[in-house]
């Protein structure tokens, strides 16, 4: 996997002369035939989890709607001859399916999301639905069981993904407006407003204009007077959310068609255009964000139906939307941010061929160690794309929206940090008088900000991950307090070229810290498993400059040395000479040091430029022992 991180260049969204933003909303023919594919692949992997206790080979991605025939009129209206909904694409049967089989389950799913979601439209009498779904393509298939069976995920085709974040002003107001005009409070007040609703958005310099095609429904209707109010009062609620986002007037037109003196205006029976012969196909519509951009990173792969295991077309089109939106949401330093994916079919899923990945720094100073920490949230996504496949089939992540979504856990994590890191800055000024630093820098809060708490506790343990507070983590060992985490880190006075000695591995948190602001970190770590473990862990979120051993610290690591820094996250005896050989002139080590485990003191060593070292005490800590190769503990450790 090559991955790229290079500076975004390309002027701002909203500082472009020109920019054009489309979104076609929930009753537009190809957003229909999207919603339903997707809905059905969704269906399918529940089915296939539920019979078989996995999801199986399918990709329901070829819908195609052929409008119907209707009469609108004011005050009704009618249907002549119904939609028909051709649905296509490749899935395995369902054997022994307790609600019937591939056909039964699809015919269920798209009756089901018109009554859900087009009010009034007749699902069972407007709506033909022809099955044309078959087994899949046998080297597909193959490709598939090879995951199925505990294999790599392979990826079943060649494709790329891109996405970016945030939205521009315009492309957030043609994005709410039309959530506006198909939400459910503005359809109680405004029930003549259909389904079928179309936002485009033009801006020249400052000024933005809407151009809004909303399909009217006929029996809300009286006359074309009645009309013309209707529609006026929709315009002028979906300009009051305009103007609220963007700050400033905007110019507006709704169904700028319509020939009010003639009759012949947008009326429909159903509150769509596919009544009356407008067609729709999956893939034609938004992309997975929910817009239409040309102006922005977007490719033309269809990812609504495709499988959400193997199929690349959509998971990197996803998991690009969610790296960008990570990367500008957990490093407050970007502004900006672009992420472009290639796969090729046949190869580990989790490994594409290029991650493209363009920052643009809110500061033109900005430190190389962004890139870094970018790079590490995109190892980690791709990473954890079986959470991914589950919350695409749960809708916790969904296509044709933004954000795309996070687990709930996440949502619920990302919270606790915020109020993890409140703590720490209050437990900082509680004890400043002690360890002299009333506040940590800047890059100490942002990377315990960044890194994944939860990640390094056991499952058992993770609802108390952003628990200001020391939890087991197996082999009778401890995570760390995260205050002593981001205390430790601010002590070491870490940079982008310091290179970083720890002892005591333990989970690997203490590390990952480290890394988000070191250039490199030796990990050193006594308990086997526990190394395995943190290395695993590490290398999963991305940590490429964390390198892990398993042996016994008390020697160091010489190999490597000198370090501009040593933290040691259990309590010693005494200082071990062989660390302070290998700590540079000018360098600092923090070790708790300790005969017992209620009488350490945390300190911090410096070694001056003659070779002398300076110690000074900081806190009163309390690690379990600094425990040696021959089992003879030298001090029970709190671990990284």
């Amino acid at each position: 996997m090559f991955v790229n991180v290079a500076s975004l260049d390309d002027p701002v969204a909203d500082r472009l002369p020109v920019e054009i933003v489309e979104r076609k909303g929930l009753g537009h023919p190809d957003s229909i035939c999207d919603a339903i594919a997707e809905r059905l692949s969704r269906a399918l992997c529940r089915e296939y989890e539920e019979t078989y206790g996995l999801i199986h080979h399918h990709n329901v991605d070829k819908v195609l709607l052929s409008g119907g025939v209707s009469e609108p009129a004011f005050g009704g209206g009618r249907m002549v001859k119904p939609i028909e909904l051709f649905l296509a694409g490749h899935a395995t049967e369902l054997i022994g399916g307790r609600r019937g089989g591939v056909r039964e389950l699809a015919e269920r799913e798209s009756r089901a999301w018109f009554r859900e979601n087009m009010r009034a439209f007749d699902a069972d009498r407007d709506l033909h639905i022809h099955h044309l779904v078959k087994p899949g393509a046998p080297v597909l298939v193959d490709i598939y069981r090879g995951h199925a069976a505990g294999g790599a995920r392979r990826a079943n085709d060649s494709s790329c993904g891109a996405g970016y974040a945030p939205f521009s002003t315009l492309e957030t107001v043609v994005y709410e407006v039309e959530r506006q005009l198909n939400s459910a409070a503005f359809k109680t007040s405004h029930p003549e407003a259909g389904e079928d609703v179309k936002v485009m958005g033009v801006r020249r310099g400052a000024t933005i204009e809407l151009i809004i095609a909303c399909a009217m429904i006929g029996r809300h209707v009286a006359n074309v007077s009645d009309y013309a109010a209707k529609k006026a009062a929709i315009g002028e609620a979906a300009r009051a959310t305009a103007e609220r986002i963007a700050g400033h007037a905007v110019t507006l037109s709704v169904n700028p068609a319509d020939s009010i003196e003639t009759g012949n205006v947008y009326l429909t029976v159903t509150g769509s255009s596919a009544e009356s012969g407008d067609d729709g196909e999956a893939g034609r519509g938004n992309r997975v964000n929910g817009l239409i951009t040309p102006y922005r990173p977007m490719v033309m792969e269809s990812a609504a139906g495709k499988n959400p295991v193997t199929h690349v077309g959509k998971l990197y089109n996803v998991v690009a939307g969610l790296i960008a939106d990570q990367i500008i949401t957990e490093i407050p330093e970007i502004a900006e941010a672009e992420c472009r994916l290639v796969g090729r079919i046949g190869s580990a899923i989790s490994e594409p061929d290029i991650v493209d990945i363009r920052l643009r720094p809110r500061d033109v100073q900005a430190k190389a160690s962004l890139g870094a920490a970018a790079e590490r949230i995109a190892r980690w996504r791709l990473n954890d794309l079986d959470a991914l496949t589950s919350a695409l089939v749960s809708g916790d992540v969904a296509i044709n929206r933004w954000p795309l979504g996070l687990p709930a856990s996440e949502n619920e994590w990302r919270e606790e940090r915020r109020r993890l890191l409140a703590e720490i800055q209050d437990d900082a000024r509680l004890v400043a008088s002690e360890t002299g630093r009333p506040a940590f820098a800047p890059r100490v809060l942002a990377a315990m900000a960044r890194v994944p708490r939860h990640a390094f506790v056991p499952s058992q343990y993770r609802d108390a991950a952003y628990v200001n507070g020391p939890l087991p983590i197996g082999c009778d060992q401890t995570i760390s307090q995260p205050f002593i985490v981001a205390l430790m880190t601010d002590l070491l006075d870490l940079n982008e070229q310091s290179r970083v000695l720890e002892i005591g591995t333990g989970s690997g948190y203490q590390a990952a810290v480290a890394a988000e602001i070191a250039g490199t970190v030796y990990s050193i770590e006594i308990v086997e498993p526990l190394a395995r473990s943190a290395d695993e862990t590490l290398r999963k979120l991305g940590y490429t400059n964390v390198v892990v051993r398993s042996g016994d610290g008390y020697q160091g690591w010489p190999e490597h040395a000198p370090f501009d820094a040593i933290v040691v996250t259990a309590g010693a005896e005494s200082i071990p000479p062989s660390l302070i050989a290998q700590l540079k002139p000018g360098g600092v080590m923090a070790i708790p040091v300790g005969r017992s485990y209620r009488g350490q003191v945390l300190k911090l060593i410096e070694k001056r430029p003659d070779g002398s070292v300076e110690e000074r005490e900081v806190l009163a800590v309390a690690f379990v022992p600094f425990t040696r190769s021959d089992k003879q503990p030298e001090g029970s450790r709190g671990r990284g």
